[in-house]
C-alpha cells in the first residue's frame, strides 16, 4: 500500500505551523484549527498547532515535526513577508526530512505569489489564495479522499502529475457566523493581551501599500448576537486583562461602535481593556470618544503615514490634518493612547516632505509613533505600478523599498535614524508623565 493509498484509508494528521512575534499568539491559526475540527466530513482527523517564536532556527522547526507522533501528513505554514525566508526554508527541509508530507503555505506573502511560488519551489504541493478557513477544509477533504484538489476555488496546487495548476476564483466566505470560533474550552484564548477577535472582514479603503482585507473592500460583518458570544467568550477567560480586535478600522460608523460599546461596556467596567485598535483618526469626535472609553479602549492607531498631498494621491489615501487633530485631542481628552504610523519612502514624498510629516506628528501631542520604511507588498496596487511610480525594491522578503525617484538609498537611512529619534523622543515624553 503505498503512502496515498494509506492516507485515503486512515485517519489524517494536519500540523498548523505559525511563527509569531513576541506577545502575539496566531488568531489565523486558530481559526483554521477550529475550523478543520468542525468539518463533519473529516471526523478522524486529528488538527496539531505549532506556535514557533520569530527568529526560530527553522532546522529545529523542523526537528520538531519530524519528532510527532503520529507523523503528520499535511503540514501548513501561514506566511508573511517577515516570516517567509525561515518558513520557506522550514518547509524546504520539511520535504527532505518528511518526503510524503503534503506542504501548503497560505497568508498574505504566498498567496499573490502562488503561481510564482508552485514553479520555483517542486516541494511545495498547494498554496491558499482564498481565506483558509473555507479553502483549507475542501483541500484536506480532497487529499484524504484521492480526489483532485486542484478543482478548489481559491487554490492553487498540482494535479496528479505534479504540474502546477492555478487557482480559480473563490467566492468570499458569507455568512461569517457559520465560522466556528477560534477558542474554545480545549483551546482557550492567551490572557497576556495576545488573544484577538474581529468583527468583520474587509477594508472601507483601497491604500495602494497595505494588503488588508485581501483587496475586498466590501464589509462582511458577523451579526451582533455572534460578536457579543464571542467577547462574551474571551472576556470572561479567568485571567484575562486585556485583549484586541483586528478590525481594519474599528469605528467604521457611530451606530456600529455605539452597538459594540453595549457589548463591550460591562466587561469594561470591570478593568478589561482593548489595547492598539486601528481608527479612522479624522471620524472621530467627543461622541465616538467617549464610546471608545465605554468600549474600555486603552490606545489606538491610525495614520498618517505622511502628510504630503502628492504622496497621498499617489498611494490613494486621505488625510485631513484639521480633523487627525481633532480626533486625536478627543481620544486623549477620554485618557486613550493615540499612535500615529508613518511611512518612510512612500512615492510622492521627498526627504523634506517625510521630515515634515514626522514634525507634524511630533508636533500634534501624538503620545507614540511609529516608523516603517515603505515594504511593496505582494498583491498590492504598488506592486503592481512600482515600474510605473520608478519605485526600486528589494523582491525578496520583507520587499522593502531601495530608492524612490524621490529619495535615495543613503537618503532613506538617514531618514529611517531621524524617524526613529523623533519615536525615542515620543516615547520618553510618554514615560515622563
Amino acid at each position: 500500500m503505498t503512502p496515498r493509498e494509506k492516507l485515503v484509508h486512515d485517519s489524517a494528521t494536519v500540523v498548523l505551523v505559525s511563527l509569531d512575534c513576541p506577545g502575539y499568539s496566531s488568531y489565523a491559526t486558530a481559526l483554521l484549527r477550529e475550523s478543520l475540527k468542525a468539518d463533519p466530513r473529516l471526523p478522524d482527523l486529528r488538527v496539531a498547532t505549532l506556535s514557533i517564536p520569530a527568529g526560530y532556527d527553522p532546522w529545529w522547526l523542523v526537528w520538531r515535526l519530524a519528532r510527532l507522533q503520529p507523523a503528520p501528513d499535511f503540514v501548513c505554514f501561514s506566511v508573511y513577508c517577515w516570516n517567509s525566508a525561515e518558513l520557506t526554508t522550514a518547509a524546504r527541509l520539511c520535504r527532505q526530512v518528511l518526503p510524503e508530507v503534503q506542504i501548503v503555505f497560505g497568508g498574505p506573502e504566498a498567496g499573490p505569489q502562488a503561481d510564482e511560488w508552485l514553479a520555483r519551489y517542486p516541494w511545495l504541493d498547494a498554496v491558499a489564495l482564498a481565506e483558509g478557513e473555507q479553502v483549507l477544509p475542501e483541500l484536506i477533504w480532497s487529499w484524504v479522499r484521492g480526489g483532485d484538489p486542484t478543482t478548489i476555488p481559491g487554490l492553487a496546487a498540482r494535479d496528479h502529475n505534479k504540474t502546477p495548476v492555478p487557482a480559480t476564483p473563490a467566492v468570499p466566505l458569507e455568512p461569517l457566523d457559520d465560522l466556528p470560533c477560534a477558542y474554545t474550552d480545549e483551546h482557550p484564548p492567551a490572557t497576556d493581551g495576545s488573544a484577538y477577535l474581529e468583527t468583520y472582514r474587509g477594508c472601507p479603503h483601497a491604500c495602494s501599500y497595505c494588503f488588508e482585507g485581501k483587496g475586498l473592500k466590501r464589509i462582511r460583518s458577523f451579526s451582533q448576537e455572534r460578536i457579543a458570544a464571542e467577547v462574551a467568550r474571551v472576556a470572561t477567560t479567568p485571567g484575562m486583562t486585556s485583549f484586541s480586535v483586528i478590525d481594519a478600522v474599528f469605528n467604521l460608523s457611530t451606530d456600529r461602535l455605539e452597538r459594540l460599546a453595549q457589548i463591550f461596556e460591562p466587561y469594561a467596567q470591570r478593568g478589561l481593556r482593548l489595547h492598539t485598535i486601528e481608527v479612522d483618526l479624522e471620524h472621530i469626535d467627543d461622541h465616538q470618544a467617549h464610546l471608545l472609553a465605554r468600549c474600555g479602549v486603552a490606545s489606538v492607531e491610525s495614520g498618517p503615514q505622511t502628510t504630503n498631498p502628492r504622496a497621498l494621491d499617489l498611494v490613494h489615501r486621505r488625510f485631513d490634518p484639521e480633523r487627525w487633530l481633532e480626533g486625536l485631542h478627543a481620544c486623549q481628552a477620554q485618557g486613550i493612547l493615540v499612535e500615529a504610523d508613518l511611512i518612510i519612502g512612500l512615492p510622492g514624498d521627498s526627504p523634506a516632505d517625510v521630515r515634515a510629516s514626522l514634525d507634524f506628528v511630533a508636533q500634534s501631542g501624538a503620545d507614540i509613533l511609529q516608523v516603517s520604511t515603505l515594504r511593496v507588498l505582494p498583491g498590492t496596487d504598488l506592486w503592481q505600478r512600482a515600474d510605473e511610480l520608478g519605485l526600486r525594491f528589494d523582491h525578496e522578503a520583507p520587499h522593502e523599498v531601495i530608492s524612490t525617484p524621490d529619495i535615495t538609498f543613503d537618503e532613506l537611512r538617514q531618514l529611517e535614524t531621524y524617524g526613529f529619534a523623533v519615536q525615542k523622543l515620543l516615547r520618553a515624553r510618554l514615560d515622563a508623565r
